[in-house]
């Protein structure tokens, strides 16, 4: 899961751009670039770390100069976790200097970097977003044009910012499996991954950008806007993991805020758990905070937050190593003893993935005192991996893909287990008057949208 957002015709690109990325942090912690162009020569700086301890006023003031910008925060899915492959890439071809940044998995990315080793193409970096360079590099015809026909050939996710001289490119798949909006500030377009960055920089969100459009802008104005692979039959199946866990509550998606679509999945749980009584809920903050707040509503159950959370440590799931996400999870949270001993407590998290996190915030609950727990996990057991540009690369690694729900509650030693059913977590995100089928819910079904290849 990456963190992806551009800026066109703004003297203040750079800073704007730097904004932004901080605002979608939350994607992606281990490196961010920024490429921007427009007044001087085309250029790229990025580091490995956090955005705040990157960007500071020297190198957004005297070492980043132009009008138009892209931007990139990162978070491993295919590939190592090294500077080589931090993004933005930048290269310089027949076109002219090109810079990509990606939020997704490219799904036949093997297939496709083999042809490309026989017409001899070098390759510099693992990540599978070195391929669409080389693709536009080998194409022929208007700058649309170029990059219609190298989106062509790919499968899987890609919500894409594409920079050439003054001119921002904005791309998403046909399947719109990662989310990219459309927003304005001025006399300057936006391109996010979430409307919450287009926001926090002064912008107003426009409209999500659809998916299989490519939208070419320059000097302000929007020259072309295009479905580059249209399909009648083909479906759009936008990640619901998306509102579950990855986006930002204030960010807005299928017409309502993610905030609200996990209020909305608290209110389900607790019809489905109406028989279950306690004398709190709590969350394990923060993706858990809005479906407990909806909880207690629904319940009247009295919500009370139980955890201590230090602010200073990341988000456990997206840590490259299972050792790190272990570290994190025990100095990230810590109960408060007043609050939770001698009561019986519905804890609430958005989701169990691999179990681990989960079982020694259970323990540590229970050393403080609670006398009994019962989970509810904001949606259904995740039994397949994805390949779309979330971080469960093997079933062997899904405790639910293994384990029955009464196996799993055992190894948490908790009380009862409760998951979300998928009927109920789609009414949720759908603002309830959705079509069901524009979600991919391939993790909780194992049924997937489009072929997949062997990814590197």
């Amino acid at each position: 899961m990456c963190g992806i957002i551009g800026i066109e015709n703004n003297e203040n690109a750079a800073v704007l751009t730097s904004a932004g990325l901080l605002t979608l942090q939350h994607r992606g912690e281990e490196s961010a670039g920024i490429t921007i162009s427009g007044r001087e020569k085309m250029r790229t700086f990025k580091a490995m770390g956090l955005v705040s301890r990157i960007f500071n006023e020297e190198i957004l003031l005297n070492k980043l100069p132009g009008t138009v910008a892209i931007g990139h925060v990162r978070y491993t899915t295919s590939s190592k976790s090294s500077l080589i492959n931090a993004q933005p890439f930048q290269i310089s071809c027949i076109h002219g200097n090109i810079s990509v940044a990606h939020n997704g998995n490219i799904t036949n990315f093997s297939k496709i970097k083999e042809l490309l080793f026989k017409k001899g193409a070098i390759f510099n970096h693992t990540s599978d977003t070195e391929i669409l360079l080389h693709l536009i590099a080998m194409s022929k015809g208007s700058l649309a044009d170029i990059i219609a026909n190298s989106l062509r050939k790919l499968e899987g996710a890609f919500s894409l910012v594409i920079l050439k001289d003054r001119t921002l490119i904005g791309a998403r798949d046909s399947n719109g499996f990662r989310p990219l909006v459309l927003g304005k500030i001025e006399n300057s377009y936006i391109i996010s991954s979430e409307s919450a960055a287009v926001e926090v920089i002064g912008g107003k969100y426009i409209r999500d950008i659809k998916p299989g459009e490519i939208i070419v802008i320059e000097d302000g104005q929007i020259k072309k806007s295009l479905i580059y692979n249209y399909n009648k039959t083909k479906r759009q199946t936008s990640c619901i993991f998306e509102q579950v866990y990855f986006s930002r509550p204030d960010s807005i998606m299928f017409e309502q805020t993610v905030k609200e679509a996990r209020v909305k999945m608290g209110e389900y749980l607790a019809q489905q758990m109406k028989n279950i009584k306690a004398d709190i809920v709590m969350p394990v903050p923060d993706t858990g905070y809005f479906a407990a707040l909806g909880f207690s509503r629904t319940s009247g159950i009295l919500f009370e937050n139980g955890f201590i959370r230090n602010h200073y440590v990341g988000r456990s799931f997206i840590k490259p190593s299972q050792n790190l996400r272990n570290l994190t999870a025990t100095l990230k949270l810590r109960p408060i003893g007043e609050v939770v001993n001698g009561k019986e407590i519905i804890l609430i998290d958005d989701s169990i993935v691999r179990g681990t996190t989960s079982k020694r915030l259970i323990n540590v609950l229970k050393e403080a005192g609670a006398k009994k727990i019962h989970f509810a996990l904001s949606c259904p057991p995740i039994i397949g991996p994805c390949y779309y540009g979330i971080d469960t690369p093997s079933r062997e690694h899904l405790i639910a893909a293994n384990n029955s729900v009464e196996k799993i509650k055992k190894y948490l030693n908790v009380n009862s287990l409760i998951f979300l059913s998928l009927d109920n977590l789609v009414k949720a995100c759908s603002s309830g008057n959705k079509k069901s089928d524009v979600f991919c819910v391939a993790c909780f079904t194992g049924k997937y949208p489009t072929k997949i290849s062997k990814i590197a």
